[in-house]
């Protein structure tokens, strides 16, 4: 598993994201305690999706011809 320059700045951003959503948002203080915990889940299932499944491009066949 290789991991870019890109991919682990997307990464990064999105643990930041989610750490600061969890600290900042005050429905629970639990959830505040752990935020570490949830932004490190998020980021870390983001990267798993990313390397398991990057990017799907469909192309469709130009239907006027035929």
């Amino acid at each position: 598993m290789k991991f870019q320059k890109d991919n682990l700045i997307k990464y990064a951003i999105m643990f930041v994201v989610v750490y600061f959503a969890s600290k900042l948002i005050p429905t629970c203080g639990v959830l505040q305690e752990h935020a570490i915990y949830v932004a490190l889940i998020a980021s870390s299932t983001f990267a798993l999706l990313d390397v398991c499944y990057p990017q799907v491009v469909v192309k469709k066949e130009d239907e006027t011809l035929g």
